[in-house]
């Protein structure tokens, strides 16, 4: 993000958030879904009030989502790229702007957010089980985005396991990390909550074993040559973690590796900014999580029994890649 050194900043900070909430607000009404068709739409043939398409299209111009001669508008040639990769999909602005309003409560009181209903927000690693629709919406959205990391750790951790090594992916939800490293020829199984399986199942079908439990508490299987956990050590506790990472050093076969995947903070504890404003999510959205520095996870892994660590940054794509091997 940019340093903030005036007022002039904090304004543009401001209107960001305001171009963000207009975006939110468009998509939960169907808005982009309409202007899809080739034909472009004057403001009165839009599902929407007239004068607030009127004032609010402009706005998704400027930021490069619409297109438009201030009569008409359609999807930018941007904008349609991010329609069909339902990019645009994105939640209404309660959802995505309405608890970052209730940030008072939550400096007071501490998270999870509560929602206005008064009801705690709290997800467990992501999810709540209780709302199956929300579970498919976040992991189609997390298998989108996750293509080039999935590459990236699969190609990391293939040089250090034999053929056919057998890999744990724990917590693997969506599966894209799995069929990545299935594709390098080993043999994966995917533990995560039975939503989160059957998701999987559906789109990837036998390419993997499957256990559906609580990775807390419920058998590993194994022993493997290798474990994936991915964008899961955040939304745990410290102890928590220290629990998970105990756990997994444990099926793993001596000689095996450890592969943690998330977003990092480096020393400072300031960044990078993907780590330090993520950890706002996990303030929001889980009872202990935060973002965590590679220093803190490579004492933990040390304290589980753990060596060999390596640390490899992916800055272009945000994230990090902390190797441990089981001696």
């Amino acid at each position: 993000m940019k340093l903030i050194h005036s007022e002039q900043d904090i304004d543009a900070l401001r209107r960001s958030a305001q171009a963000y909430a207009i975006a939110s607000a468009w998509s939960a009404a169907g808005l982009f879904e309409a202007l899809a068709q080739e034909e472009p739409l004057s403001a009165n043939e839009l599902p929407a009030d007239t004068r607030a398409i009127e004032i609010t299209a402009p706005i998704l111009a400027h930021i490069g989502l619409l297109a438009g001669d201030g009569e008409k508008w359609t999807l930018s040639t941007a904008g349609r790229r991010l329609f069909e990769a339902d990019a645009l999909s994105l939640e209404s602005a309660e959802d995505n702007l309405g608890d970052l309003s209730r940030l008072d409560q939550v400096l007071e009181n501490g998270g999870p957010v509560c929602g206005p209903d008064g009801e705690s927000r709290v997800t467990q690693v992501g999810v709540r089980e209780k709302d199956p629709e929300n579970i498919r919406r976040f992991q189609d959205f997390l298998y989108r985005r996750s293509g080039d990391s999935a590459a990236e750790a699969a190609r990391w951790l293939a040089p250090l396991l034999t053929p056919n090594a057998k890999v744990l992916d724990l917590g693997g939800g969506h599966g894209r990390y799995g069929q990545a490293l299935a594709e390098k020829g080993f043999a994966v199984t995917l533990f995560d909550l039975p939503l989160c399986i059957d998701y999987a199942r559906q789109r990837y079908g036998n390419t993997f074993e499957y256990i559906a439990g609580d990775f807390m508490q419920a058998d590993l299987g194994g022993p493997y040559d290798a474990v994936l956990i991915s964008n899961i050590v955040h939304g745990l506790g410290p102890e928590e973690n220290r629990g998970l990472v105990s756990r997994v050093s444990a099926v793993l076969k001596p000689g095996g590796w450890l592969l943690l995947k998330d977003m990092f903070l480096d020393d400072s504890g300031i960044g990078p900014e993907n780590a330090a404003l993520f950890g706002l999510m996990m303030l929001f959205y889980t009872r202990q999580g935060r973002s965590y520095s590679v220093r803190e996870m490579n004492d933990l892994c040390g304290a589980c029994g753990l060596g060999e660590i390596r640390h490899v940054r992916v800055p272009d794509a945000g994230f990090s890649l902390l190797l441990a091997r089981k001696p």
